[in-house]
């Protein structure tokens, strides 16, 4: 990682006409029990690299932080506003739908070694965006890669890349973050160059609330924490085969499933997982996320389940490689003791697929091109999982991450 400069100044660029910024947000609801039902998504935010993007860009003209689009009825995605923001990569909503949170994926703060995260409101009127603040994580904490938010709303859960750590940062009133909390660091290495160093990757509740799942890419583990008035306590750890890089992690909706995407080897591997004890049990299946018949290095990026729970994605990126399906997503059936059968290997139009992102509904696909500068849409088909119809949702430099509101 580079070591990175601190924020550049905090503006707003403002796009088809004033938005208004009174989306001020009042007291959060007291008891999340008593939230409303969520409704079909009004806005959709996107995270980008705004400098120094892993991987590399498409060359084309840089992001200036988050792009906030209003969805139409017809389907169509309509640009309502930029908020300019430093490398907010990976963005989560709160369970109210009131607040955006961003973490800031760089190596430097105010002249000290640390990321940062930020909080946002959402005018529920228009979607638009209102900066709260800005939170630095805790010294040593750099890259943060990944973010999470309570399922009561009251804590925010982050992942440092660079750093070695977890943090916890609580969530006041009013939506704004406070400062660190919690803490956990860790230690290890692996076999593979880029595993000289523990490396933080994800973070997932899992249905309780009570517990944290995380990956460690640089020890190729999976850790699972107690997570309790704001602090994570380190229940158990499973290992991975060395080399092989967990980065992203899926419960499959019956929450007996935990599907593990592993970057370095570009594996997908399937194991039991026990809500009520805290455990995750043994590994059942374990598949390839590149296609048959690929040669070279695979560089597994994203992994999602399907809300039925009949199907899995799995999206992989060309690194130094020819391969005509070096870019890809992989459809898999899921059948019911988790085992992955590969049904389809989607190749059009992408471009570095960093994120994958569901419909709400399950009934759309959306892949973000890192080097394609483009959101791809593509239907579902219900029956078999199968990806058709690609157009383009937008048109956005080097998105990284996309969320629903």
């Amino acid at each position: 990682m580079n070591s990175l400069s601190s924020a550049p100044r905090r503006s707003f660029i403002q796009f088809a006409g004033s938005l208004s910024a009174a989306g001020a947000a009042g007291p959060w609801l007291s008891a999340m029990g008593a939230a409303t039902a969520r409704a079909d998504p009004r806005y959709a935010y996107v995270g980008t690299y705004t400098r120094d993007a892993p991987g590399g860009t498409a060359g084309g003209p840089p992001s200036h932080g988050i792009h906030a689009y209003a969805l139409r009825p017809q389907g169509g995605w309509h640009l309502i506003q930029v908020i300019e923001s430093d490398n907010p990569s990976y963005l989560a909503v709160h369970p109210t739908q009131r607040f955006l949170y961003a973490i800031n994926e760089i190596d430097q703060w105010e002249g000290l070694a640390r990321g940062t995260a930020e909080s946002y409101a959402i005018d529920p009127a228009d979607g638009s965006l209102r900066f709260l603040n800005r939170q630095p994580l805790s010294l040593s904490s750099t890259a943060p890669a990944f973010l999470a938010v309570s399922p009561d709303g009251r804590y925010l859960v982050t992942a440092q890349y660079g750093g070695g750590t977890y943090n916890v940062l609580p969530i006041q009133a009013d939506g704004a973050l406070g400062e660190v909390s919690g803490i956990v660091k860790e230690t290890g290495s692996g076999p593979r160059p880029e595993q000289q160093s523990a490396h933080p990757h994800m973070v997932l509740f899992d249905s309780t609330g009570q517990r944290v799942l995380a990956t460690d890419l640089g020890s190729d583990r999976i850790n699972l924490f107690t997570f309790k008035d704001g602090n994570l306590s380190l229940s158990e750890r499973t290992t991975l085969p060395a080399g092989s890089g967990p980065r992203h992690l899926a419960l499959h909706p019956d929450g007996a499933l935990l599907y593990v995407l592993n970057e370095l080897d570009a594996s997908i591997a399937c194991f039991g997982y026990d809500a009520h004890a805290g455990r995750v049990l043994a590994q059942r299946h374990l598949v390839p996320a590149t296609p048959p018949g690929f040669t070279g290095a695979g560089n597994a990026a994203a992994l999602l389940v399907h809300p039925s729970g009949r199907f899995l994605y799995a999206s992989t990126r060309r690194v130094d490689n020819d391969h005509p399906q070096a870019d890809s997503i992989a459809v898999f059936a899921v059948a019911k003791d988790g085992a992955l059968r590969r049904v389809q290997t989607w190749t059009e139009g992408l471009r570095f697929p960093r994120a994958l992102t569901l419909a709400p509904d399950g009934g759309s696909l959306y892949a973000l091109n890192q080097k394609g500068d483009s959101i791809l849409r593509l239907r579902i088909d219900a029956a078999t999982g199968q990806l058709s119809d690609m157009d383009v949702a937008a048109q956005t430099p080097t998105p990284v991450c996309l969320v629903f509101a």
